[in-house]
């Protein structure tokens, strides 16, 4: 890593905080909804981490009845999914330290916009973000590839060498939107990611521990 402070996008699910609990009680109750079958909890949390709409295509939703999914999933979401949430233990502190060392941290993640505003807000993380990209509460279509490209934009809007950015997630599509636009990408292994998934994405390293990121992005480790 160079010694010039690279800015840091970081997806949130599975790489700043642990939602699935929340995301999966408001998978379920949305089948529930809409009477369609439940697959189960367990192929639930392995459809962790697409945009939205792949999401509820993967649960089994049709597609004819993705929209309405889209809007009772939402609601669901605000009303009790938010904040069945926890940050994993160390990454407030790594965040502070990375903001102390000059690099500037965007998010990049596939929540919509207001829904990623309101839970940074909550769980004291905003302040330490210089920038918010994610998804558009108003499309219903989006993916990984976008929402990078938004944060990279808005961190060239602030002076930042978007250029030699880093994207940090846990799935591959963390990855492969990374890879899109020339960055080094980081996979966390703590995420939903199955086994091998993000070596088989190509992505540059993996981390297995907090410290092992600091390593990287603090530049202690090759």
């Amino acid at each position: 890593m160079p010694d010039v402070p690279r800015p840091i996008i970081f997806d949130l699910d599975g790489t700043v905080w642990d939602s699935a609990p929340g995301i999966v009680s408001c998978m379920e109750a949305t089948l529930h909804e809409l009477g369609l079958p439940d697959p189960g909890r367990a192929a639930l949390l392995g459809l962790l981490g697409p945009p939205i709409m792949a999401m509820l295509a993967g649960i089994g939703v049709p597609e004819d009845r993705l929209d309405d999914a889209r809007v009772i999933y939402r609601r669901h979401y605000r009303d009790h999914g938010e904040f069945e949430c926890e940050v994993y233990p160390g990454v407030p502190d790594l965040l502070d330290r990375l903001r102390a060392s000059g690099h500037a941290l965007a998010t990049g993640t596939s929540k919509g916009v207001e829904v990623a505003e309101r839970m940074l807000e909550h769980f004291d993380l905003r302040r330490r973000f210089d920038v918010v990209a994610a998804a558009s509460m108003t499309q219903p279509g989006h993916n990984k590839i976008d929402v990078i490209g938004e944060a990279l934009g808005d961190l060239e809007a602030i002076g930042a060498p978007a250029t030699s950015a880093v994207m940090v997630g846990d799935r591959n599509f963390d990855v492969d939107g990374g890879r899109h636009f020339g960055l080094l990408t980081i996979g966390v292994s703590w995420g939903y990611a199955p086994d091998d998934e993000l070596t088989d994405a190509g992505a540059d390293h993996v981390v297995t521990t907090i410290d092992d990121l600091a390593g990287l992005l603090l530049g202690h480790t090759k």
